[in-house]
């Protein structure tokens, strides 16, 4: 159990049930019939919360003692995934848009 709270509550029901929130308002921006420039914009919205929450909480990088460690641990390899995907993506021509048949949906071959 964490030696810390969220808003005086235990930290992991607090992420479970912001977790939760944030999923139902995914689904409803999905089942909705938005643009899909709207729906992309509300998932990424969405997404990057849900990361801090996941990765703040379960994997322990906030409120623990060594956190700053784990923190720096977690977020040196993730430079370089950044860098990777970057130079690929500017230095290939067709990177985002030249994909091999077998990476599109409905081409697998099932």
């Amino acid at each position: 159990m964490a030696h810390y709270t969220i808003l005086g509550k235990d930290p992991y029901w607090m992420n479970f049930y912001g977790l939760m929130a944030l999923t139902v308002i995914e689904v409803a921006a999905v089942g909705i019939d938005l643009s899909k420039s709207t729906t992309l914009a509300i998932l990424t919205v969405i997404a990057i919360p849900k990361f801090l929450m996941i990765a703040g909480i379960f994997m322990h990088l906030y409120g623990d003692g060594d956190s700053k460690v784990l923190t720096l641990t977690a977020l040196f390899p993730a430079f370089f995934i950044i860098v990777m995907v970057l130079f690929i993506g500017l230095t290939h021509p067709e990177a985002t848009t030249g994909l091999p048949d077998w990476c599109r949906p409905g081409n697998y071959g099932l």
